[in-house]
Order: C-alpha cells, then structure tokens, then sequence
C-alpha cells in the first residue's frame, strides 16, 4: 500500500534497528536500561550519551519530550551529517561491515542527499519507498549482497547524479523508467545478474557521463538511442556475452567519448574509422569479442 512517513526521529530508530551500524548505539530493546553495552566506535563517549537517551525511547513513541531528546543526539552518530532543524542529509556508512537490510523508512529522511551503503554485508531487497528520496544527489549500494530486481519506483529520485548499485546479485532487467531521471550523471549497475535488453530510455538521459552495465547478462542488441548520448565520457557493456549486432550507426557522434569497452560481447560487424577521430577517444576495448577488424585504438587509427 502507500508508504506513511514516520517522524525523522522514528526513521533513524528503524535505520538503527534494521542495519546496527557498529559506530552507533546499541538498538533499544523492550525493557532495556541506561546499562546497556554500546557498539565500539570512535568517540565511545559520545555513544554512550546517545544510547543512555535511545534505550528510554520506544519504537513509535509520541511522547515529544522523547521525541526531542533522541532529535540531535542521532546529528552525533558516526556518518550522520544533520543539516538545518536536525534533519539528516547525509548518511556516510561505507565499509562499516553492516549487517542486515535496508529498512523501507530510510524514506522517511526527507532532507536526505546522500546515502551511502558502499562495501557492507547488506542483504535483501531493494525498498522502492527509496523512490520518494526527492532531494537525494547520491545513492550508492555496491558490493553488497542485495537481491531482488531494481525498482522502477527509484525513478522519483529526480534529483539523483550518481547511482551505483554494482557487485551484489540484483536480477531482472533496467527499468526502463531510469531514462526519466533529468539530472543522473553516472549509472554504474555492473556485476549483477542483469537480463534482458539495453533499454532504449537510456538514451534519453541528457546529462549521462558514465554508464556501467557491464558483467551481467545482458541480451539484445545496443539501442540506437545510445548516440543520443552527447555528454557520455565512458561506456561499459563487456562482459554480456549474450550482447548481440551491431554497433549502432552513428557512434562517431559521441564526441565526448572517451572510452568504449565491449569486450567479452557478441557484438558483429565493425568499429567505425571515426570512433579513432573522436578528439576525447582514449581507450578502446573489444577483445575476445566477435568485432571484425580492429578492437584498439591503435589498430584503428592506423586504418
């Protein structure tokens, strides 16, 4: 059903629960007591302060006197970053050996602009209520154990840049409602478990540098509207070994390319002599590939 926003204080206390970070307070239980141990983490002190104040506030309080004393000891949390009123815009917990899934109320951080999850033990799916992170600029979930398919919802993000949600064992196919988002400037979702096509929706991200959909299982040919792409800089599809044709007619018209990777690929015909003209063109990479003639750049401007 429709996702209800809980109080910025309840939405810390189930991104507490659900993913314990080590560098935070202890969760609070159901009868628990100024006692309880804190997780180690940098400033111990500190930790203890926020959890002697965590452990009297139960889950869905409304009493506001707890509601306010738990508001502002979270801005002191390792990786917390709070911006006016309390409000937390940045969660930074990469390589915190974190545990658990992403709980669904992270949505409910509304001034969130930055969340990063990077090299963790997160497992689980994907929470579409992401999607309802307007203000977000960067989301990155790699090297995770995530699961599930990407949601189509995470297109309400319409303030993204940069997503990355690489090195977990994400399935189904790219939602072809990424190609809505107006301001994404990297996509990197390689080493998944990605199937199907290429969507051709990809190509309507005007402001796209970096797409990374390589090493999953990716079928089809590349869409045409891929040279629609004006600001591409990099272009990872090897590694599909299921990417079939040709190069789509008009690649030549990339001229901020700078690297075209389409190695491990069943991709047929030939590399333009153009590509080699591209005044940005550094590195061209289709080994192990069934293109016919060169696959570096050396050979290619050689022709």
């Amino acid at each position: 059903g429709e996702y209800v926003f809980i109080s910025e204080g309840e939405a810390m206390m189930a991104v507490l629960k659900a993913m314990r970070p080590h560098s935070w307070p202890s969760p609070p239980e159901d009868g628990g007591d100024e006692d309880d141990d804190v997780q180690p983490g940098d400033d111990d002190e500190v930790f203890v302060t926020d959890s002697s104040v965590l452990v009297t506030v139960t889950e869905g309080s409304a009493d506001p006197e707890r509601e306010r004393a738990m508001m502002g000891m979270h801005c002191e949390w390792s990786g917390v970053t709070c911006g006016k009123d309390n409000k937390v815009v940045k969660l930074e917990l990469n390589v915190k050996d974190i545990e658990g899934t992403i709980p669904r109320d992270i949505a409910s951080l509304r001034e969130l602009e930055r969340l990063y999850l990077f090299a963790n033990q997160l497992t689980g799916t994907i929470p579409p209520e992401l999607g309802l992170l307007t203000k977000l600029t960067h989301m990155s979930l790699g090297d995770n154990k995530l699961e599930g398919t990407l949601p189509p919802e995470l297109s309400g993000m319409r303030s993204l840049e940069f997503l990355y949600i690489f090195s977990n064992k994400v399935s189904g196919t790219v939602p072809p409602e990424f190609g809505s988002l107006p301001n994404l400037k990297h996509l990197g979702l390689w080493s998944n478990e990605l199937t199907g096509t290429i969507p051709p929706e990809l190509g309507s991200i005007a402001t796209l540098e970096y797409l990374w959909l390589n090493t999953n299982r990716l079928s089809g040919t590349i869409p045409p509207s891929i040279t629609n792409l004006a600001k591409v800089k990099y272009m990872y599809v090897s590694g599909n070994q299921a990417l079939t044709g040709p190069l789509p007619l008009g690649i030549e018209k990339l001229q901020r390319l700078e690297g075209l990777y389409l190695q491990f690929t069943d991709v047929t015909g030939s590399i333009p002599c153009e590509v080699a003209a591209i005044p940005t063109m550094k590195k061209l990479e289709a080994h192990n590939s069934t293109i016919e003639g060169c696959t570096d750049l050396k050979c290619l401007r050689q022709q």
